[in-house]
């Protein structure tokens, strides 16, 4: 489903894709970290940025005190510390608690169910791999359980990194949740050939999937398309990477001051998606300042 935001001269249509914006993860992660900033007697920090978005991360810091911090160690006793949305070895959380820090868990449940189903393929006795970038905090929080209970877990990040490995007897497979599927159905393919027995779990966000359909739908109907969201942010650059397949020109912004109006000469219809960390105040400004712009830079 998409919206349609129309010019005044009704010349130029904006469709919205309407699942463009916070996922309920990310909108689970902020509330928390805001009830936390409401004990005002400890400071509160995030452990590295809360998602992957510099507006937000720049709010909670000016709205709410709330800071982040890259290792444990760097924040003081007494102090909350809030996992971020994409989750970390369990490590960091028992070190953070032997620290005197108060733990508050804003890991996305979705991601939290990736760790238990890995979890469980390593007690079933399956050599683990997890599909996905391997900087990625996401995967290095899967990755980190695994080793956590004893095991070890392989990333793959392309085929060519599944073409590479050698014939396997048991595979167990989960999944980033912001991947494209049907890359990783192709990963998956490779290690079938390689393996007498396979047990892939598809553990891509079901609203990772929605927002993609919708990127597809964009890409076969727009002249040209934006995706908003921060640079570093995993499931922008997926869902542009999904729009831009159609043809369309695709240009992904993180906010107003990165659009350019040559960029719509021409065209008629343009398409706005949004990765799951993008706040909605800004894809409005988009959409606000492109229809008082618009007219004049296509005609």
């Amino acid at each position: 489903m998409t919206r349609i935001e129309t010019s005044s001269d009704g010349s130029i249509q904006i469709e919205i894709a309407d699942s463009a914006g916070y996922c309920w993860g990310v909108e689970r992660a902020i509330d928390l970290s805001v009830e936390a900033a409401k004990d005002t007697s400890r400071p509160v920090f995030t452990h590295g940025d809360l998602i992957h978005n510099t507006y937000t991360v720049n709010k909670l810091r000016d709205e709410h005190d709330i800071n982040s911090v890259r290792e444990v160690n760097a924040a003081p006793k007494g102090a909350a510390l809030i996992i971020r949305a994409h989750g970390v070895p369990p490590q960091t959380k028992l070190e953070a608690a032997s620290a005197g820090l108060t733990v508050v868990d804003g890991t996305c449940p979705l991601v939290t169910n990736i760790h238990k189903k890995a979890l469980q393929l390593l007690k079933d006795q399956y050599k683990i791999f997890v599909i996905g970038k391997a900087s990625h905090p996401e995967v290095i929080g899967i990755v980190g359980a695994v080793e956590h209970a004893g095991g070890e877990a392989q990333v793959l990040e392309s085929i060519a990194d599944a073409e590479a490995l050698p014939v396997m007897k048991r595979v167990g497979v989960v999944m980033q949740s912001t991947l494209v599927a049907h890359k990783a159905g192709d990963i998956v393919s490779v290690l079938t050939a390689k393996s007498r027995e396979v047990m892939a779990i598809n553990t891509i966000c079901h609203v990772t999937t929605e927002r993609q359909q919708e990127a597809d739908h964009l890409s076969e109907s727009c002249d040209a398309i934006l995706v908003v969201g921060s640079p570093h942010s995993s499931n922008t650059k997926k869902l542009a990477e999904v729009c831009a397949k159609g043809g369309a020109p695709t240009h992904q912004v993180e906010g107003v001051t990165d659009l350019d109006l040559t960029w719509f000469a021409g065209k008629r219809h343009i398409g706005i998606h949004a990765g799951a960390s993008s706040p909605v105040e800004v894809i409005e400004e988009i959409i606000a300042f492109l229809l008082d712009n618009l007219v004049e830079s296509v005609a």
